[in-house]
């Protein structure tokens, strides 16, 4: 059995225990200690597995000559994306408009029953700089736990100069390289295990849905995130792919299948980060000399679908608070602030709609500074969708290399785990 189909089973098992179990606190004690111990789990191997395989990617690509080309790559397609997801929601919103949706004044909002996911770290731009570049070095390593930044310039510097004196810089290498592998080694574990606990997730994700309160309020909302998710993952994004390397976007989905069914539970971009570069590679055939540097970057900088479900929110709080149509102006900003906000969400990987609506609201200002507020309860659906659009997105534009041997050779469909 495949994966993918392991995973869907899990996951299915989770949303009708949500649905049929009767309200328990100790069942729901119980499975989300399960969730909370699986994301922890994940995180553990993440981080160093990132970290190590990121030089040795860097490091091989400079040895080709291919770092400026790929790197040059990677923010074209980024800015690309965010560009199509943010102007095709606001385009979708004329033909699907949004409606008013009731004034809140209760700032509280919805939290997670998993502590750590609701910590936010959002320390400015001043200083995320000067914790990119520590007095002490080593300083990198005691950061929160989402901004992990500083540690992987650390190691993009470090690939960059492995490649030089290869007698004195090869027992550097070939020690990242083995720790590169052993933690890909219990990636694969991790994966496996996984389809044990992703009921948990479902589970803890379907009660967080059904607790949001008053649900018509939000539906035009809801209609509106839906068809531009739909749009954009099944026909824009692999219509996108099609054009850029010619091969069957469907099939390409297929490879990274396991991913999005993860993403759709978890809401955790680091989560969903670690099973793609297992899926990637073992069902896509991409090589580590691509992965390690292509898929934290897009997991970190190519938040598309947080950029959209941003400038989605944002049409419904200014249209919430004035009965006034949206001027060209306003519209302008909405799809530029969006673009920009979700190029600062480095250091969120749950939270990250949350921290957007903030920056945005702030910066809008003229009253609607708490406008954000109006949103909160419907936050779970949206911080769902918009880790399932950004882990979409990481593996499209992963994969729009395919078309270069030396950084992947596709498997055939029933080899893929």
């Amino acid at each position: 059995m495949k994966l993918w189909m392991k995973y869907t089973i899990s996951a299915v098992l989770g949303v009708g225990l949500a649905l049929l179990l009767p309200d328990s606190s100790l069942i729901d004690s119980i499975f989300r200690t399960i969730a909370e111990i699986t994301l922890r789990a994940g995180r553990f191997i993440a981080f160093p597995l990132v970290f190590f395989t990121l030089s040795v990617s860097v490091c091989q690509l400079r040895r080709s000559r291919d770092l400026l080309k790929i790197s040059l790559k990677l923010l074209a397609l980024s800015a690309g994306a965010v560009l199509l997801y943010t102007v095709v929601a606001v385009g979708l919103s004329f033909i699907l408009p949004v409606q008013r949706i009731p004034i809140l004044t209760d700032s509280t909002g919805w939290q997670s029953a998993i502590p750590f996911r609701n910590s936010v770290f959002n320390p400015g731009a001043a200083e995320s700089l000067r914790a990119l570049l520590p007095v002490n070095s080593f300083e990198i390593f005691q950061n929160p736990g989402d901004f992990i930044l500083p540690a992987l310039l650390f190691a993009f510097i470090l690939g960059t100069q492995l490649y030089r004196d290869r007698e004195e810089a090869e027992p550097v290498f070939n020690l990242f390289d083995s720790f590169s592998r052993m933690f890909y080694m219990m990636t694969g574990l991790f994966t496996t295990l996984l389809v044990f606990t992703v009921f948990s997730l479902s589970y803890d994700a379907v009660r967080l849905i059904n607790e949001i309160p008053d649900m018509s309020s939000y539906f035009s909302l809801i209609r509106l995130v839906g068809a531009a998710s739909l749009l954009l993952l099944f026909v824009l994004q692999p219509l996108a792919l099609y054009l850029l390397t010619k091969r069957n976007p469907y099939k390409e989905m297929m490879t990274f299948l396991p991913g999005l069914i993860t993403a759709l539970f978890s809401g955790d971009s680091f989560i969903n980060m670690l099973v793609l570069i297992k899926t990637l590679k073992e069902n896509g055939g991409v090589k580590r000399k691509l992965s390690g540097l292509s898929i934290p970057f897009f997991t970190l900088f190519s938040r598309s679908g947080s950029a959209m479900i941003t400038a989605i929110s944002m049409l419904t709080i200014l249209k919430s608070y004035s009965s006034l149509e949206l001027t060209a102006f306003q519209i302008f900003w909405i799809i530029g602030i969006s673009i920009l906000v979700s190029y600062t969400l480095f250091a969120q990987s749950y939270l990250g709609i949350y921290t957007a609506l903030i920056t945005a609201c702030s910066l809008y200002g003229r009253g609607l500074t708490d406008g954000y507020v109006l949103i909160l309860p419907l936050l779970p659906v949206l911080t769902l969708t918009a880790g399932l659009l950004d882990t979409a997105n990481t593996a499209f534009l992963t994969l729009c290399f395919g078309e270069d041997k030396d950084l992947r050779i596709p498997e055939e469909q029933e080899d893929f785990i």
